[in-house]
């Protein structure tokens, strides 16, 4: 049930021009932004001017007089300002994985169109917001790119995003304590890191790097999966072709046993990472490759 690599890109220039038409008339179409996974408010570590109260003290010089605390003022009998927290310019950071395993599809369209797709969404509905957009495109290399506030200067990333998939991609596991150090270098600290990935390569090894990154960033988490991953129809002999060793075997899906096991196989693999997402800080959100991606990602609360 392993897709071959394509040879043309997941995503054309009119279909990316169609998702922004997209993102745009929906937010037109609401009396606030789209809701999108890195909605919130990303506070400076400085004070200043903004917008959430930090503390009161003293009146100063210079002081703005909108800022009074008048109720303060009046119980100590002298003159009290609020003091806020400056709200920093949001940034996103998205990290889109294209390897084998995201070259699968058993209905609509490739895990990695999803993805790629996804990833879209959130930049132009950031992009739309004034936000900066940045990630790195995760193939047989990781690919990172630097932060832009414009069209221009992130669609280098879509680009790389919705790209034709490798020929040959590697089989090489990805060392994510390398990745994550090197994104960690990258990503603006507070920046909302929006993993778009099947997370197949995550395990339980990786939770101090997870948490490490929970203190870094506003993590989020969304997996794509495909329905096949979870329950196995009943179809006759299916040839099954590993995405990363390359080996095919033939089963009978007609084996009610088999599906059976083959369901809770999946589901334990998917408590499992829940659980790990859980103790990780990591908020994890299920993407299906059958269902409409925009729709998907705004009834995620």
């Amino acid at each position: 049930m392993h897709a071959n690599a394509h040879q043309k890109a997941l995503l054309s220039t009119a279909e990316l021009e169609s998702v922004q038409q997209q993102v745009l008339q929906r937010r037109h179409a609401q009396t606030r932004p789209l809701d999108t996974p890195y909605a919130g408010a990303f506070l400076s570590l400085h004070r200043g001017h903004g917008m959430e109260l930090h503390d009161v003290r003293p009146y100063q010089v210079g002081d703005d007089i909108r800022h009074m605390d008048w109720r303060a003022t009046a119980r100590s009998g002298k003159p009290t300002s609020k003091v806020f927290l400056a709200e920093r310019q949001r940034s996103l950071f998205l990290v889109i994985d294209r390897r084998a395993s995201m070259q699968f599809g058993s209905r609509v369209e490739l895990k990695a169109t999803t993805a790629a797709r996804c990833a879209a969404i959130l930049a132009f509905s950031a992009l739309a917001a004034r936000e900066r957009v940045a990630g790195v495109v995760l193939d047989n290399e990781a690919r990172f790119f630097s932060a832009s506030q414009t069209i221009e200067g992130t669609l280098p990333l879509l680009q790389a995003a919705t790209a034709p998939l490798a020929t040959h991609p590697t089989t090489e596991p990805l060392k994510l304590s390398a990745l994550f150090e090197q994104v960690s270098q990258t990503a603006e600290r507070g920046s909302s890191l929006v993993i778009i990935s099947d997370l197949q390569a995550l395990e339980a090894q990786h939770q101090p790097l997870l948490l490490e990154i929970a203190t870094r960033f506003e993590p989020l988490a969304l997996r794509i999966t495909d329905l096949a991953e979870e329950r196995l129809e009943a179809c006759g002999k299916v040839r099954i072709i590993s995405p990363l060793s390359g080996k095919s075997s033939i089963i009978d899906s007609d084996d009610s046993a088999l599906r059976r096991a083959y369901a809770d196989t999946m589901q334990q693999r998917q408590r499992k990472l829940e659980q790990l997402c859980q103790r990780s800080q990591l908020p994890l959100h299920t993407l299906y490759n059958h269902r409409d991606t925009l729709q998907q990602l705004a009834q995620l609360q």
